[in-house]
């Protein structure tokens, strides 16, 4: 029990600080282990929401404290979370209680498709973006938290890339994705609550506890690295975890 206490906490903090470094990838990345590893899709999900939403508490007042985002001196950063927690909690209820009747995969593969395609528009951007707007936060918000609510990931990716894309500093962009995850992470996983019959408490345990130490770590990283390797790394993450997810879903298939 306790060396596989320790492989969970070792990967919850690995796919956490990369997620809380770059604003992307934790559930990419640890829901495929996990499932490789044997756990059971209706096992895992409440889990990864959960410890994001933890994790993400931690991360956001960290990303604060190193003042890589400002809420209250910079108008343009306080709309974006704004928009975006107000979206994601409507993105993430919508795909819950909607009915979807795409097959899973096909989803899967768009929002791949679409990750790629935030990545190479980042990186083709350079150092210019487009100007800043409300509406165009708003539906870059609902998008990604739909791609939550139905296919579990795509969130990240999109909503710190169209922050980018939109003016928004990278390190700012990084720290209000990690808040507003949070925030959509708590409402999933209430949600999950009310529909499931129980919860792995040694999946749960190892996994809160491997991201709440990363927490820290990744936006102390965030705080020292400059904006441009930030927006170029960004860019490059999101395309690589496009790819990554499109192998994984084709394969699967």
């Amino acid at each position: 029990m306790i060396e596989i206490l320790v492989v969970l906490i070792v990967l919850a903090f690995i796919t956490e600080y990369f997620t809380a470094t770059l604003g992307m990838g934790y559930g990419t990345m640890l829901a495929p282990v996990l499932l490789m590893i044997g756990y059971e899709p209706a096992v895992l999900v409440p889990v990864v929401l959960v410890s994001q939403f933890l994790a993400g508490l931690v991360s956001g007042s960290f990303h604060h404290r190193f003042r890589n985002m400002d809420l209250i001196n910079e108008p343009h950063e306080r709309a974006a979370f704004e928009i975006f927690s107000l979206t994601g909690v409507v993105g993430v209820l919508i795909a819950v209680l909607t009915s979807i009747a795409l097959p899973v995969w096909f989803v899967e593969l768009y929002i791949a498709s679409v990750v790629v395609l935030m990545g190479a528009v980042i990186l083709a951007n350079g150092r210019t973006s487009e100007a800043f707007s409300n509406r165009k936060l708003g539906v870059l918000g609902l998008f990604g938290a739909f791609n939550k609510g139905i296919s579990g990931g795509g969130y990240g990716p999109i909503v710190t890339g169209g922050q980018i894309i939109s003016g928004i500093k990278p390190r700012a962009a990084i720290a209000i994705t990690s808040i507003v995850e949070a925030v959509m992470c708590a409402v999933g996983f209430v949600v999950y609550l009310m529909i499931s019959q129980s919860i792995d408490l040694l999946l749960t345990l190892g996994i809160i506890i491997g991201a709440v130490l990363a927490a820290p770590f990744s936006a102390l990283t965030t705080a020292k690295v400059s904006q441009e390797r930030l927006k170029k790394a960004i860019a490059v993450a999101t395309i690589a975890l496009g790819i990554v997810t499109a192998l994984w879903v084709l394969t699967a298939a």
